[in-house]
Order: C-alpha cells, then structure tokens, then sequence
C-alpha cells in the first residue's frame, strides 16, 4: 500500500485527499514495529489538522486494548488502557463512530474528554483477516469536525494500513517465538539421551513456552498408569513419581488426542489433586506414538495462568513429541537388549565364581530373575531309578528343601529323555496328574535336558512360571549354553569343592593376613592389596586401583628423601628391607608410620610389597623422646634456685596482687607481669600456675634476654633435621614442651621482631611449624609473660608488635616495688636470713634493729633480690647468734643529695652487679661465684653482663 502510494507523484494529486495520503505515506513508508505507528499517527494528526490522534491494540497478557501510539499538540503520548464509557467503546464493539461536535455533552464521564478540553471524534475499528477486532484508531480534535469524504476514506485506508502491520507484528512475533523454541529444544536435546535427554525437552520446553512447568510421561504396562520420566517445576527437578490416569487431563491424551484447555483446567477434572497443589490453570499436552501406532506416552506442559497456544506452538509441540516418542522407543528397545544382556550376566556373575550347592542355588535363583518367572530349579537322575532329585528349587522368595519325585505323568519325563521341553501356557491341563504343577499353580514350563561329555543325561534345568512363558529366541542358546555348564559341574562337583577350599585357603593368607600386603607398580599405582592394608591406609576396596602408593607421603624433606630412595631401589629391580616411612591415611589424614618390605615380581611388571603399621611404637618414641626432653627441663629447674617457699609480706600492694592472682589463676587467660627488676616475676607466674587447672602439667620458663636472637626462634619453636648448621637432629621446642601447661616468657621485650609475629600466631592460633618443618603443630599452652619494660613506649618506638602487645596485655599485673612495700621489708629479711643461715650451718635469732632501720630505709633499686643478697653477704659475715650489720654500698633514697644523680633501673642493675663481681674478685660461676650469690644461672649472668657493657678491666 505504502509503495502504490507513493509512486503518484505531486503533479498528479488532483485532490486534498490525495495530498494528505501523500504526506502521511512520506512519513511512514520507511518505518516498521513500534516506529511505524508512531510516525502514521504523528503525521495523521498533522495531515488532518487534529489535536489527538492514537491507536490501540488488544493485548494478550493484560486481555484489554492498550493505548499503542498516541500523538498530542505536545508529542507522543504515554501509553494507557482505552477505559469503558467513552466513544472507544461502541468503536471496539465494530462500528464506526463520528461526533462532530458536542462530545463532552454525549460522554459527560470520559476523563481524557475534559482533560484534553476535545469537542469531536472519529473512531474507525482495527478487524483482521480472521475478521477479529484487534484495535482502534481514534482523531479528536478542540474544534468541531464535521463528516467528509476525505476524512472517512483516509481513516478506512490507515485503519488497513495498521491492521497489516498488527499482523505482520504478530506473525513476526509468532516466527521468532517459534524460532526460541525450536533453538531451545533442539540445543538441550541435540547431544542427550535417556534421562539427561527428557530433562534436557522439559525444561527448555517450558522456558520457551513461558510456563512454569513442563513433563514427559510413560504409559506403564496396566495401561492405567503413568509414570514420568522428567518433571520440570520452573526451578528444579521433581522426583519421578507414578499416577493414576482416571479423572486426570492426560487420560484424554493416552487415547490419542492433542489436549488443550487453555484456562480453568482445575474446574474441568477437580478430581485430580494434583492440579491443585500445582495450582494450575492451563494445560497442553500431545500424545508420544511410536511407529506402529502404539501410545508410549505423553508430553505436557502447564501453568499457573491461562496458555495460548498457537498453530506454531502445535507445529513444536508435534515435532518434539515425535523426538521424544523416538527417544522413548529407542530406550525400551535398549531396555529389551539390555535385558538380554542382563539374563546372561546374571547367570554369569551368578555362577562364575561358585562351585557344588551354591553354584547350583545361585544358577536358578538368577536364571528365574533373569526370566521374570517364579520358579527355577536343576535336578540330577537318580542311578537305576525312575526318579530325579532336585539340587536346588528357587521359590521366588527362597529355596525349597531339595526331593525327589517320579517322572512319570511329569512334563520333566520327556526333558530327561533328551528333548527340549517349551509349555507356554496350560501346563496343568497337559499334565492333569502331575499334582506338584497344581501346588504351585504353574501355567507355563520351560526345561533343557543336562548332558556330560558322552552325551548322557545327568538331569535336567527348568524354569516354571504362574502367567504364560512366550518363547524368546535367545533364551534357548542361553539354556544350552548353561545346560552344558551345569551337567559339567555335576561331574566335576568333588573337584570343583576341593578347589574352592584350595582357593579359599590361598585368599585368606592374602587378604586376611594380619601383615599388609600390597602389588604396586613401579610408579606406585596400587594394583591390588589385601584388607590389613586398606585398613591401615584408609583406603576403600574401590579406591585400590587408582591408588598410588607415593600420594601417602607427606610433603616433608625427611620423609621424601626417604621415598626417593625408596623408588630408585624399586627401579633398579632390587629388594628393599626394614624401611621406615612416613605416611598420611586417605581417608582423615591422620599420620601414621609403618616399616616397608619390597621384592620385585619376577615378571618385573610389579612389586610386592609387605608393611608392619609401626604408628604406635614411633608414637611412643616420640612420646619418650618429649617426656625426657621435659624431665631433661624439669632436672634443670629444680636444680636452680627457685624462691618458691613463700610469698612473703603483709602489705596491702602486694595483697592486691595476690588477690589479682587468686582471680586470675583458674582461667586461661595469658597474663602480662610488670615490675621492676627482682621484685619476684617468676615467683607469681609460678603461683599463677600452680593455682590453675594445668599445675600437673610442666611450667616452662623461658628467658628471652639469655638466648642470642638467631637461636630464640628455635628455642621457643625446636627446629627439624638440617633445618640449619648445626641442627644434626629435631629439637623440641619451649612451647611443644609445655603443650597443656603453662610457659613463662620472661624478659618478653627481648625477643626480636621477627619471632614476635611467629609469637603472636601461636597466642592467636595455637599452632606454628618447627624452623625447617612444613607440619603444622597444634598446641594449647596458656602464656604468661613478663617484662621489666614499659611495652606500651616499646611499641610507639617501633620495636615491639602492637598486635602481641595487645594480645598479651589482657590481664596486666604491676608488681610493686620493694620501697613500695617496706613494711614487708623486715619479714622477707627474717625469712632469707634463716633461709641462709640454715644452709651454712649457722645459728642467728635476731637482726640488729639499728640494720632494720638502715634495710627501711634504703631505696632498694635491685628490690627483693638485692635485699636477698645483702642479707646473704651479712649472714656469711656473721659470726655469733645476731646478724652482722653491713655497709650497704647505697645511700637511702630519703638522705640522697639535691644534686645527686638519680639512677635508672638499668644502671642500679649494673652498679649492683658490678659490686658483687668485684667482691668476688670476678669469679661468676661455681661455689662463692657472682651467679650463687646473685640467684642466677651463669649462663644468665653472662648475658646480662654482655647487655650491659660489663667486663673485667686489665
């Protein structure tokens, strides 16, 4: 229309009609879709000299006329439902409506009628080729609009325009909605089969469909009942499931026909629950036929709002019924050779590793399941009588006692005589006399004859059914075939049972040895191995074959280099003995140890392998080798002066620390002591520690500031093998030590910044490796730290972690000082005095009170542990029943001068040292040395005097 339009050029527009049709075919000849309707109705309006102009289309999803395109003195319009009550109305009921004028008059109650301020209309109806309404076109204009012949011809042949493209829209609509479908269903199903191939159809189906669920069902053998082979539910799978066809929609489909109810379908068949827990409203379903005819079963798709469908919807549905019947054919078509195949494995694995009763019990129990039938049994042929006895009679739901009974009157007469025996159905009738048929209500019977060698019948096997038996050709080859095997084993029965004791006794050396047995190839890959060894690797019996022995060795340098070894020896085709290895179990990881025996196979394809599980006995060496490492740790504490008798002083600080302490102790909180030099840190961690849940457990102490930095990791972690020179064997580190008690870190603010992270993984995780190992060790230790320092300053200065200090400082714990606490002054020198007085055999009852008032007074910068000394050097003094009174070389720190230096801690420490050694004339260890008169270890000494500049001047 728009080409033969446009091809009247303007000379030849004779007439304002043709004029108009030529602007508005100028502005539309070039525009399809929704630009299209867009561009006809602008150029409408403008052509005709009206203030509004639109066109409306019905809807499928919202079922109402829509506003499609719309054009007012301000542009398009928005889109909005054509409501009742207005002239729309009488035109979407097909006719063609003009009002001239007075339109607010005639429709008072039309909004878009006083919004638009509009007095004429002129509507003209959309009808299809299926003589369908599909809309409306609509002018209205401010000004009256009286009827012309131009006005009404433009509309008749605009209104055709836009029913065409309508058309056009949906049939494109239709193509390519056709187009998803095909591609969906043809792209989930192209490459499937089977099952993968049903869920693959039903849930592309229902996705181009847009429903929420789609299914395909096999018709059973009844006739009566479906059973679905996949079930979509718009997210996922329904598990498949059986259901009655009676008063359901997919009965009427079974029978044939193509089902479509578009809506209301649970009103239709309200006998079918289904529906309604599915909440369905339409429903389409097509029939799977296979070639001859015969009803397979069915596809369905449904949905919780109405369905359409279109002639291309029943064009897809037909072509992918057809697919799915195919599917379906070709799967019972499988199914039946399957089938075959499974008579003949069942046989085969029935009876292939059996011999005597068992073979003969396990033959006709699968040969009658192989069949479908309810009764199998083999029998032999008494010597010289007319009977046979059964060796074994299979019931369908066990074994009757073996008998014997006549052949006369049996149909078994003529199969023992050498024929082939088939009876489809009426069995009884044809044997009247024979009572047993009727006992068990046999209708049909089967039976080969069984033959040795020399062509002698031994007896004869036979399968008995209570429904007719069709022959099935290759059932009779499969028969001779196990005939033949079973009059075989008749003869052989005694050989066969030694065998199978033989045979027996040979499997149970192998697997039911105590010992682990193992063939492995020579890249380690399990080939076989005995139960002992399954049990100690964790392995299954299904996992042995893509086993390789080399995935049980961990990833460390010990336990590798090991293996290495181990697989050259196995290369080179020679023995290996004795060896200890290292392994992980498969199936928890746990490790385990176990000492290895390997002998090439003189094939040289493998080689056997036999190995002890040693866990517990390296476990225990281990055990040994921690417990003496501990009691090595422990002999050295208690060889050092601990000052563990007492906590002695009344005073109220130290009360409050000893109720702090009592607080504490129960819980496994780490704990941060502070104080300054000598006023007892070890004393209340070891306190801490024997009131706790853990005082049967060892307190390690650690001081940071004695061990040399490139040491204090291996102190505090142990270190493997190698792990450095000098590292000839593993060491146990402080922490492994104390797994379960307590460690004391003293001198905390020693330790160098790189171990403070190693440190604060363990306070975090309890768990850190060895230096040089890759085994992650899990520890719970409780720590309790201390430190002469100020950490918080530490940390701002850059040399201490705040992280571990933040970790550490969770229950500080400030001792006081010695000047802090004077009235314990005179106890404590009480109590060290007989403490030394008893070990140098002395007898001194008091102190002079003149020396008690010089001991209050002085300022203590060395605290407890200089009041210890200076009381030990005056008990040496001492020569009769009263302390000596000594120079201490101090002033009090109430007499000292205005102008007088006042000391640091770190310098007192230094003078105070420095006074001892020169007592004693520089001599640090050994009896009457520096260490024993300062309570240290000389190991400890040394350090401190190294740290604080301190050595003998020449």
């Amino acid at each position: 229309m728009a080409e033969a339009l446009t091809t009247s050029t303007s000379p030849l527009l004779s007439s304002a009609k043709d004029q108009t049709l030529h602007n508005i075919v100028q502005g539309v000849e070039t525009q399809t879709g929704e630009r299209f309707f867009e561009s006809l109705i602008e150029q409408l309006a403008k052509s005709l000299g009206v203030q509004y102009a639109y066109v409306s289309e019905l809807t499928e999803t919202e079922g109402c006329y829509q506003l499609k395109a719309g054009w007012s003195p301000h542009g398009l319009l928005s889109r909005f439902p054509v409501l009742p009550g207005g002239p729309c109305e009488s035109v979407l009921n097909r006719n063609i409506v003009h009002h001239p004028e007075n339109l607010a008059a005639l429709y008072p109650a039309g909004p878009l009628i006083k919004e638009w301020n509009v007095t004429s209309y002129y509507g003209v109806p959309l009808i299809d080729s299926s003589n369908t309404v599909v809309g409306h076109l609509a002018v209205l204009d401010d000004k009256p609009m009286p009827q012309t012949e131009e006005t009404a011809s433009v509309m008749r042949i605009f209104a055709s325009r836009l029913v065409a493209e309508i058309e056009r829209a949906r049939l494109d609509q239709a193509l390519r909605k056709s187009n998803l479908i095909l591609r969906l269903v043809d792209e989930g199903t192209a490459t499937t089969s089977g099952e993968a191939f049903f869920q693959a159809l039903a849930r592309n189906l229902a996705a181009a469909l847009g429903v929420r669920y789609a299914f395909v069902g096999e018709l059973l053998k009844e006739g009566t009942r479906v059973k679905t082979l996949a079930f979509w539910e718009g997210q996922k799978f329904i598990e498949n499931f059986e259901y009655d066809l009676a008063g359901t929609p997919c009965e009427k489909v079974i029978r044939g026909e193509i089902c479509h109810f578009a809506h209301g379908v649970q009103t239709l068949f309200p006998n079918d629950q289904a529906l309604v827990e599915l909440q369905a409203e339409g429903y389409l379903a097509i029939p799977l036929i296979a070639s001859d005819g015969t009803v397979l079963g069915h596809l369905a798709a449904l949905d919780v709002k109405p369905m359409s469908a279109s002639p291309q919807d029943y064009s897809i549905f037909k072509i992918f019924a057809a697919r799915a019947a195919t599917e379906l054919a070709r799967m019972r078509l499988e199914e039946s050779v399957h089938r075959g195949e499974l008579i003949l494995r069942k046989i085969v694995e029935g009876t292939a590793a059996t011999t005597g009763d068992q073979f003969f019990q396990s033959l006709v129990k699968n040969l009658a399941s192989a069949l479908d039938v309810r009764y199998a049994f083999v029998s032999e042929m008494i010597p010289n009588e007319t009977k046979v006895r059964t060796l074994a009679f299979w019931t369908g739901e066990g074994f009757l006692p073996n008998f014997e009974y006549e052949l006369e009157h049996s149909p078994c007469k003529q199969v023992l005589a050498g024929e082939i025996c088939h009876f489809p159905e009426r069995i009884q009738q044809l044997f009247p006399h024979e009572e047993g048929l009727v006992e068990l209500g046999a209708e049909s019977y089967l039976a080969i004859p069984l033959v040795n060698q020399a062509g002698d019948v031994l007896g004869h096997l036979a399968a008995l059914d209570v429904r007719p038996m069709p022959m099935d050709a290759r059932l009779l080859p499969l028969f001779r075939i196990f005939g033949a095997r079973a009059g075989a084993e008749l003869e052989r029965q005694t050989i066969h049972a030694r065998l199978a004791e033989n045979e027996e006794r040979l499997r149970d050396l192998f697997d039911e040895a105590p010992i682990a047995y193992v063939h492995e190839g020579v890249d380690t890959r399990f080939i076989r191995a005995n139960r002992a060894a399954m049990n100690i690797l964790g392995i299954t019996p299904e996992e042995v074959p893509h086993t390789f022995g080399k995935t049980f060795i961990p990833d460390t340098p010990d336990a590798q280099r090991r293996l290495q070894d181990a697989l050259a020896a196995m290369g080179r085709g020679t023995d290996t003995g004795g060896v200890v290895l290292e392994l992980r179990r498969k199936d928890n990881g746990k490790p385990l140890w176990i000492q290895w025996w390997s002998k090439p196979d003189p094939s040289e394809k493998y080689t056997r392998t036999m190995f002890l599980d040693i866990t517990d006995r390296i476990l225990m060496e281990q055990e040994k080798a921690k417990l003496e490492a501990q009691n090595t740790y422990l002999r050295e504490e208690i060889q050092s002066v601990h000052n563990f008798e007492e906590l002695i002083g009344e005073s109220p600080a130290l009360k409050t620390v000893l109720r702090n302490v009592e607080r504490v102790a129960p819980t496994d909180s780490t704990v941060l002591i502070t104080g300054e030099t000598g006023t007892g840190k070890e004393l209340m961690a070891r306190a801490i520690h024997n009131l706790s849940p853990r005082k049967t457990k060892p307190l390690v102490k650690v001081n940071c500031a004695a061990i040399p930095s490139g040491l204090i990791e291996s102190e505090l972690f142990g270190h493997e093998k190698g792990a450095f020179t000098g590292a000839l064997s593993r060491k146990i580190g402080r922490f492994e030590l104390a797994d379960g008690g307590t460690i004391f870190l003293d001198e905390i603010g020693e330790i160098p910044l790189d171990v403070q992270s190693k440190l604060l993984r363990v306070l975090q995780e309890g768990e850190f490796e060895r230096v040089g190992g890759t085994k992650t060790i899990q520890v719970h230790v409780r720590v309790i730290a201390a430190t002469n320092r100020e950490l918080a300053q530490e940390t701002r200065a850059g040399r201490f972690r705040p992280d571990l200090y933040y970790r550490l400082n969770v229950f500080p714990l400030a001792l006081p000082s010695l000047r802090e606490r004077k009235e314990d002054i005179p106890l404590l020198a009480e109590y060290f005095v007989q403490k030394y007085a008893a070990r140098m055999g002395k007898k001194i009852t008091g102190i002079p009170e003149i020396f008690q008032k010089t001991l209050i007074s002085y300022g203590w910068p060395g605290n407890i542990r200089e009041l210890e000394h200076v009381i030990e050097r005056a008990v040496i003094l001492s020569e009769g029943k009263s302390l000596q009174t000594i120079t201490i070389d101090s002033q009090p720190v109430g007499d000292a001068g205005e102008n007088e230096e006042v000391l640091t801690l770190e310098a007192c420490e230094r003078r105070h040292i420095e006074q001892v050694l020169e007592q004693v004339g520089w001599k640090i260890s050994g009896p009457g040395g520096a260490a024993v008169l300062l309570g240290l270890r000389p190991t400890t000494l040394e350090a401190r005097m190294k740290k604080l500049g301190l050595s003998r001047k020449k």
